[in-house]
């Protein structure tokens, strides 16, 4: 539910610009938060490895799917593009992480720059018992100066942050007893065909029209 009036999405904008991040208080509602963690109960979990770190992830994607097909929604777009001020968005993909409280899942360092046309990135808190570390971390990659930290402590929160060339970023180490939950992705200016919505297109570069196959 969005009720903010054109003076809230101006202090909203301002604070993402000053920050360059922002926390969304209660992004997800509690019926869908059940749903996520009702299939989450007992997942079996893969460990994935890329360039940016090492996580495991649910290898049943029902819940990131079910969330997935909210977050595909319109008028979030037009919201998301009023707070940052980013070009117009197309879709948005991602993956749920878990990432437990050892040194063998850590996150590298990374610009998340693509050719898919990424604008802005998505995290939201699936935990429910609070975990210590495992921040939102952004530094200058021309300097590598730390420039902020970014916490998003609270269950069912989202912190969105801008896709920079100017910029690194990384999740800090999960700390403590408890494992990080999240779900994490972007908001993209072109369909992602790893997404459930852009499965089967592809966009021409002379007309801009989609095509269906």
């Amino acid at each position: 539910m969005i009720t903010g009036s054109e003076l809230d999405f101006a202090r909203l904008r301002r604070t993402f610009e000053d920050r360059r991040w922002l926390v969304l208080p209660r992004f997800f509602d509690q019926t869908l938060l059940d749903l996520i963690q009702e299939k989450l109960q007992g997942a079996e979990y893969r460990t994935v490895e890329r360039e940016t770190g090492v996580e495991l992830r649910p290898v049943d994607c029902t819940p990131y799917l079910a969330a997935e097909l909210l977050l595909n929604t319109p008028k979030l777009f037009r919201v998301i593009e009023r707070i940052t001020g980013c070009q117009r968005i197309a879709c948005f993909s991602g993956r749920i992480y878990h990432r437990p409280p050892t040194g063998e899942y850590f996150s590298r360092w990374h610009t998340d720059i693509s050719d898919r046309g990424r604008l802005i990135a998505l995290t939201i808190n699936l935990n429910r018992e609070p975990y210590s570390g495992g921040a939102l971390q952004i530094r200058s990659a021309a300097t590598r100066e730390l420039l902020c930290e970014a916490p998003n402590p609270n269950y069912g929160d989202a912190l969105i942050f801008p896709i920079d060339p100017r910029f690194e970023h990384r999740i800090g180490d999960v700390q403590g007893k408890t494992p990080k939950t999240a779900l994490a992705g972007w908001f993209f200016s072109q369909a992602d065909p790893d997404s459930l919505f852009g499965r089967g297109k592809i966009q021409t570069a002379s007309s801009g029209h989609w095509l269906i196959y």
